[in-house]
């Protein structure tokens, strides 16, 4: 499994704000499977502002009306056992690079503006090396616009990242398997 569905809970809504979480799945468009384990880490708040990235108020502001379930990441994210944004991104590479070489992992985020380049970000504020090529990045959003038909029921708490990760990924399998007679999924080109 190269494709790698990232999702991130944020303090903020552009490249350099804080990160509350990252949850990521590795999936496959080919044989329609989606690993079981993912990754998830709740990442300190802390750490984050040690290494200069901001937080919106109008962001805090938007958590404050998201369920308990969902806001707990605000707790964990205070607390002691919170990942420092260094190590949470060494073991995302951990993640990542477990199932195939750095150079041919795609990753995915909801939005070429968001998820990617925040994460981008955070692995340049944190001096920890990126281990996907930039051209490897995807974008679930225009995925998921090209089958707007295909709707996907939710599993687990919404804006819990490994939740939503796993949700995403379950939408672009649909997706893909409707289109697969038109994509050599191998890589990524239109036939």
């Amino acid at each position: 499994m190269l494709d790698i569905m990232v999702d991130l809970e944020t303090l903020g809504n552009k490249p350099g704000c804080a990160i509350l979480s990252i949850g990521a799945v590795a999936f496959d468009p080919v044989e329609q499977k989606i690993d079981d384990d993912g990754f998830y880490r709740v990442v300190s708040r802390a750490s984050c502002k040690k290494a200069k990235l901001h937080e919106d108020q109008d962001t805090i502001n938007w958590w404050e009306r998201q369920s308990e379930a969902a806001r707990q990441v605000l707790t964990d994210a205070l607390a002691k056992s919170a990942s420092p944004l260094k190590d949470a991104l060494i073991d995302l590479n951990m993640y990542l690079t477990s199932f195939g070489p750095a150079k041919k992992i795609r990753i995915w985020g909801n939005g070429a503006d968001f998820d990617n380049a925040i994460l981008c970000l955070c692995y340049q504020a944190a001096g920890v090396q990126m281990p996907w090529d930039f051209w490897n990045n995807r974008c679930f959003r225009t995925l998921k616009n090209l089958a707007p038909q295909i709707k996907v029921g939710r599993s687990g708490t919404y804006h819990n990242a490994l939740d939503d990760a796993r949700t995403q990924a379950d939408h672009a399998l649909k997706i893909f398997a409707l289109m697969g007679n038109r994509m050599n999924l191998s890589n990524g080109a239109t036939t």
